[in-house]
């Protein structure tokens, strides 16, 4: 038999990162917590910056295009959608169920300099990939005084 010595920091980034999600999204939408478990979920996401562009991208899996929408909105960008579930069937027996359906709403606050019109939303193999990118800022200009 193995010694294994245990170790409570083991799964401190997981638990941290499933806090932080509660609390992402009961500050973006308070009512989902009063929503079944089974509609309670939300996609992961990536969230990085790389070349004056930030990128969010979302796992979308068995979601369509047609059931997603984005919309910008005082400095908040809203990601919502909705996987449907499957049809239930008498004929089958169901071991074990884990996926949730249901809709879902996700809020992310825009950097302060963002170019909203020229934000870009691509939908492949079952990812969402949103590009924000910066705003230019103005070049400056020295003025003579005369």
């Amino acid at each position: 038999m193995e010694l294994v010595r245990f170790n409570p920091f083991t799964n401190a980034p997981i638990v941290n990162s499933r806090i932080n999600r509660l609390f992402d999204d009961f500050f973006v939408n308070p009512n989902r917590l009063a929503a079944t478990p089974s509609k309670l979920w939300s996609p992961e996401v990536d969230i990085y910056e790389k070349e004056g562009k930030v990128t969010i991208q979302a796992d979308l899996p068995g979601i369509e295009k047609k059931d997603i929408s984005i919309k910008v909105e005082d400095g908040i960008l809203t990601l919502k959608g909705e996987r449907k579930a499957e049809e239930e069937s008498e004929d089958k027996n169901v071991y074990r169920s884990e996926r949730f359906y249901g809709s879902f709403e996700r809020g992310f606050r825009l950097p302060p300099k963002t170019d909203v019109d020229n934000i870009e939303a691509e939908f492949k193999n079952g990812v969402l990939h949103i590009t924000i990118p910066n705003a230019t800022e103005p070049t400056g200009k020295e003025i003579s005084i005369h």
